[in-house]
């Protein structure tokens, strides 16, 4: 990948990289779904987390929403390959590009994040919980499979319950 420098490297920085996550931000995501993050004209999955309960969480105390995004962002970064790219996609989800990949990867990786997330020890203390939209798509198309995946979301969101969901709409994996 090859930067242009238009403005201070400092400035670039925070506007690249989420202060709380330490994730990719959401206006990088923008920027990558514009210019495509792969080239190879394989199959790229998108991946849409979003933290269940969120809102609870800060009830009890502010500071701890921050905490459970950090720590999220975290196991999230543990569990993707280096090449996988992750992002803060908005308040309380995440965004996680995984170019050549298969549907049935896509869905493993959806899975194992899940998985990791509910059994952190940091994160299992607070019940902590992700929901995952799932989708495949061509690498020219990035922008359109992550709509797919935030849309499979919605309908895992609207189930309200731990939920892993292909963007098809048929259900992958669920569990109460």
């Amino acid at each position: 990948m090859v930067w242009r420098w238009r403005r201070s490297k400092k400035i670039d920085e925070q506007l690249t990289v989420d202060r709380v996550t330490g994730t990719f931000s959401r206006s990088r995501l923008d920027l990558d779904l514009a210019a495509g993050v792969d080239v190879s004209g394989r199959s790229t999955a998108s991946l849409i987390l979003h933290v269940d309960n969120l809102e609870q969480f800060g009830k009890r105390s502010p500071s701890s929403v921050n905490q459970i995004l950090e720590r999220t962002a975290w196991v999230v970064m543990a569990t993707v390959r280096s090449s996988d790219i992750v992002y803060r996609h908005s308040d309380s989800s995440f965004c996680v590009l995984l170019p050549v990949t298969t549907d049935e990867q896509a869905l493993i990786v959806a899975e194992r994040i899940r998985s990791n997330i509910e059994s952190t020890p940091l994160l299992a203390d607070s019940n902590a919980t992700v929901s995952v939209g799932v989708a495949v798509g061509d690498s020219g198309q990035i922008g359109r499979t992550t709509h797919r995946a935030d849309a499979a979301l919605a309908t895992a969101a609207h189930n309200s319950v731990v939920h892993i969901r292909w963007h098809y709409g048929r259900s992958a994996w669920g569990a109460a």
